[in-house]
């Protein structure tokens, strides 16, 4: 089942970053909320969808390609790297709301 609000999202963000070469930082921000939002209902699932993989990796990819010859984008390529880590959490089962900086995780 496609998401449609996560592909409405993917669009405005990493859709137009690829299409026009225009960061909407905002855009990218709303599709990291929404990503994280969705790696919450996901730490306890063994599957994921194709399309949220495919979603966090294409922004992370598109972030680091543009990076390249956009400035906009290479002052925010740290962006890439939140993509990736809700990846590599929600694959331990796992989402950004549980690592907070400065506060102990109970595991």
């Amino acid at each position: 089942m496609t998401d449609m609000e996560l592909e409405a999202l993917n669009d405005k963000a990493t859709g137009r970053l690829l299409m026009a070469d225009v960061f909407d930082e905002a855009a990218f921000k709303n599709l990291y909320s929404y990503i994280c939002e969705v790696a919450e209902k996901l730490k306890r699932e063994s599957v994921l969808s194709k399309q949220f993989l495919a979603v966090v990796l294409n922004a992370a990819s598109a972030i680091r390609s543009r990076a390249e010859y956009l400035p906009d984008v290479k002052k925010r390529i740290a962006l890439a790297d939140d993509f990736d880590m809700v990846l590599a959490l929600v694959a331990v089962g796992e989402a950004p709301s549980d690592r907070r900086p400065n506060v102990p995780r109970v595991i």
